[in-house]
């Protein structure tokens, strides 16, 4: 982690958040919200939706990770937010 900016090992302060930021780091690029918590609670990690929901858009504002917009299907309704890792 000491190759990382201050400002992402900041975020990093707990052992809640340690584990979601390892399971991040662990994803294929274009992963998505939901697919980062299925990976959490198959490892058992008790962590709550909003809980990772804030923790991924903190790393998108620091400039960890990239947001983009996928539409999966045709339907309407909001699209499938999708993060990039950028290191």
């Amino acid at each position: 982690m000491s190759e990382l900016p201050p400002s992402i090992q900041e975020l990093i302060s707990t052992p809640i958040r340690k584990e979601i930021f390892k399971m991040v780091n662990l994803q294929k690029d274009g992963f998505t919200f939901h697919e980062l918590y299925t990976s959490l609670e198959k490892k058992n990690i008790n962590v709550s939706v909003t809980s990772v929901q804030n923790f991924l858009k903190a790393l998108h504002y620091r400039g960890y990770l990239k947001e983009y917009a996928l539409k999966e299907n045709k339907t309407p309704g909001r699209s499938t937010i999708h993060y990039k890792k950028l290191y």
